[in-house]
């Protein structure tokens, strides 16, 4: 599925569960076929209303394992859940187990998670307003080769589900909001928006790193976007640039 494809349908979806089923569609694409998305800060948590036991607030994964995890409380000692509130880019499980000091508890819940089936997992972590955090975490039931190189994707398709699900959970539409971009503020987002970083801008359009940085900065507020993935996806979502 096409990343315009997939964000003009979310925008156009009547449920929530439509924007995750939509989701666990295009990640499917990438050997992703177990799916979880959280509410990882209070702030979050009172924002989106959830029948499910906190934080999570829609999962697609086998019923034993849920049952397993929740009757552990593994939700508490969760690094996947721990670290998205300061964190901006995604990180693998594999990362997170050589760079973080794990308790017993936790290694026990990767290792327990391997033998549900749960591999090669990555955490998307998404910013909203007012210290909302929420943390998309993907797994693959089969070995693969490693996301990394689709990191950058993943994490567009994630803050597009968490602006989409969200907005409908409150009973809100997603309407454009009312700003004027430049074009060089377009320039500098459609290059973002081809996985391309403020350096290499800068050389393809002959101007400084500080001036592409001032001009992605001046689109993200603007916009109303927390970093430069939301402000592209906002930005594709509202037709402010072209997909």
């Amino acid at each position: 599925m096409r990343i315009s494809d997939y964000i003009e349908m979310t925008n156009s979806a009547q449920s929530p569960d439509v924007v995750f089923d939509l989701f666990r569609v295009a990640v499917a694409g990438y050997g992703y076929d177990r799916i979880a998305f959280a509410a990882v800060t209070r702030a979050a948590q009172n924002a989106v209303r959830s029948g499910l036991p906190r934080p999570a607030l829609v999962v697609s994964c086998a019923q034993p394992w849920i049952d397993h995890y929740i009757g552990e409380r593994y939700q508490d000692v969760d690094p996947c859940l721990l670290l998205a509130p300061g964190r901006l880019r995604p990180y693998t499980w594999a990362e997170t187990q050589r760079a973080e000091r794990l308790s017993p508890r936790q290694r026990r819940l990767f290792e327990e998670s391997r033998d549900a089936g749960l591999r090669d997992g990555v955490c998307i972590p998404v910013h909203g307003p007012a210290g909302e955090s929420y943390v998309v975490s993907l797994a693959r039931s089969t070995l693969g080769e490693a996301g990394a190189a689709h990191l950058g994707t993943l994490q567009i398709l994630a803050t597009q589900l968490q602006l989409a699900y969200t907005a409908l959970a409150r009973g809100r539409r997603p309407t454009a909001p009312s700003v004027y971009l430049t074009d060089r503020e377009r320039e500098c987002l459609t290059w973002t928006a081809q996985g391309k970083s403020a350096w290499s801008i800068s050389r393809i359009l002959g101007v400084s790193e500080h001036t592409v940085q001032f001009h992605l900065k001046g689109a993200m507020r603007k916009i109303g976007a927390g970093n430069r993935v939301q402000a592209v996806v906002m930005a594709v979502r509202f037709g402010l640039i072209a997909p």
